[in-house]
């Protein structure tokens, strides 16, 4: 299909999980439009920002006294936008932020309005508005509700049925919408190995360098990669995870793997200092930041956790020379990725064929506020991901490698989507 009248603009943030939902919007409806741009051109930014890798706070309407003020500042953003825009975009998309509990809903309803009311006030003509990997809410300024199935509970699966509106707008699919495919993964690690090939005489980084050659050279590899806490306390990331985390590390690099553990933008800045130390001591075992560093007194404040500040800041921003090496580092042959069970990703990276597992043992996720969590470990269970401490006890004791597990391809709803918005604005 080819419609190049009908281009698409999202919401910026700083989450790289709901970034990346956003990103594979643009992409699947850029692929079935035709349409060719820039997408880093087509988020709609706090003003002052000049481009999502700058943001640090997200846009949400709760953080304002009420909508007019909320409008008001929405407008002026958008103003901004239009101001660069080649065409008037006929999709707007956003994603649901999970971390921001009972306002999670609210704030895409608001910033949908917002978008909303611009375009009438404006004479800009329609907006079809969408948001991504959301819980089931009665929006009433979304035209698509993408809700995965991990996401849908006893009772909200009976208000669907119940209510034929809500049901026209609302399209469940297994798994979430992301911007990840192995063609990416290798096209990442090819630049990976070249970075690596090229930082080889850096005095700054020569330790590293070594240990990654030598991870490079195992036959057989383990990549960890850590969600997080939230705004609230339904999950409990502490020390005692990040060191059961480490213990099983130290387990599988006995039994001859090279293993590698990324830390995320939620990881508590604790867990970060711990697993970098232990790593430092542990020959077989890579700890790589992918936190923001703090640059100010102000990024170190308390409400700015998804920023790295603490002990390690200088040694971290030496070690940016490497950049961020997922998902580069996932295109290695006879690999496991493990994600922990609060995060979506496992996701992405079942959904391109790569073995998957999910951390849960140690981490709790509260059953009630979290259920999204506890039923995507059941939806991919074992079907499509193995769960962490089987995969560590089946590697120690009966020597199961991850080319041995093949789990099957789990499906990704990118070209659903797509093909759902353009049905409906067609």
């Amino acid at each position: 299909m080819t419609n190049t009248n009908i281009t698409v603009f999202g919401l910026g943030t700083p989450n790289r999980g709901e970034l990346n939902q956003v990103y594979g919007a643009f992409a699947a409806l850029a692929e079935l439009t035709g349409n060719s741009y820039d997408f880093e051109q087509m988020f709609l930014l706090p003003l002052g920002i000049n481009s999502v890798a700058e943001m640090k706070d997200a846009i949400r309407p709760s953080d304002y006294k009420n909508y007019n003020q909320f409008k008001a500042a929405a407008f002026e953003m958008l103003d901004a936008f239009f101001a660069k825009a080649q065409a008037t975009p006929r999709v707007f998309v956003t994603a649901y932020v999970q971390a921001q509990n009972q306002f999670a809903g609210s704030n895409v309803d608001g910033i949908c309005r917002a978008v909303k009311d611009y375009y009438k006030e404006h004479n800009l003509g329609n907006v079809f508005t969408a948001v991504l990997t959301s819980r089931l809410h009665n929006y009433k300024y979304v035209d698509l509700i993408n809700v995965p199935k991990h996401l849908m509970t006893f009772t909200s699966r009976i208000r669907l049925l119940q209510n034929a509106k809500m049901r026209k707008k609302t399209l469940v699919t297994i798994g979430t919408i992301n911007n990840f495919s192995q063609k990416n993964v290798k096209t990442k690690h090819k630049e990976l190995m070249k970075k690596l090939a090229s930082l080889k005489n850096d005095a700054e980084l020569k330790d590293i360098i070594q240990k990654f050659e030598k991870f490079v050279a195992m036959p057989k590899k383990v990549v960890v990669c850590l969600g997080g806490r939230v705004e609230g306390p339904e999950v409990n990331f502490g020390l005692p995870f990040g060191k059961k985390i480490f213990n099983d590390a130290q387990t599988l690099a006995k039994c001859g793997y090279g293993v590698v553990i990324i830390n995320g933008p939620r990881t508590p800045n604790d867990v970060t200092d711990y697993l970098y130390e232990q790593a430092l001591k542990t020959p077989d075992v890579i700890f790589h930041n992918c936190k923001n560093i703090a640059q100010s007194d102000e990024d170190r404040a308390p409400n700015r956790w998804r920023i790295y500040s603490g002990p390690h800041e200088e040694e971290f921003k030496v070690l940016q020379k490497l950049g961020n090496i997922y998902p580069g580092v996932l295109g290695f042959d006879n690999l496991l990725v493990a994600h922990t069970m609060d995060s979506y990703s496992s996701c992405e990276t079942a959904s391109a064929a790569i073995n998957t597992a999910i951390c849960r043992k140690g981490l709790y996720v509260d059953p009630d506020l979290r259920a999204d969590c506890h039923n995507l470990v059941q939806l991919l269970c074992p079907k499509y991901a193995i769960d962490w401490d089987e995969f560590v006890y089946f590697s120690q004791n009966m020597k199961v490698e991850p080319k041995d597990l093949k789990p099957k391809v789990l499906s990704n709803p990118l070209r659903v989507f797509a093909e759902t918005v353009l049905s409906k604005i067609s």
